[in-house]
């Protein structure tokens, strides 16, 4: 609650903690127009969260470039029958 309450009064400017919790969206293009904006003027003051971000991105980037695998069936099996007995 305190986080909506700080956020009411700085009128939509975003923090740093604002930019760590949308960085993943903002990478994605799923900011709505207002935050985006809001987004980019903390990232063109800030240099910490410019690096975060850009860090941010190249990382999903560079995942995002490995190739798949497949997982052995048994071990499919064994995380399926923990999961449904929630261990």
């Amino acid at each position: 609650m305190f986080r909506a309450i700080k956020r009411y009064f700085r009128q939509g400017e975003f923090d740093c903690e604002d930019v760590a919790d949308h960085s993943s969206a903002y990478i994605e293009n799923d900011l709505k127009d207002a935050k985006r904006s809001a987004f980019q003027a903390h990232l063109s003051k800030c240099g910490p969260c410019q690096a975060f971000v850009e860090t941010l991105s190249s990382t999903i980037s560079a995942l995002g470039r490995l190739p798949g695998i497949n997982a052995p069936s048994a071990l499919k099996k064994s995380l399926l029958d923990r999961m449904q007995r929630g261990s």
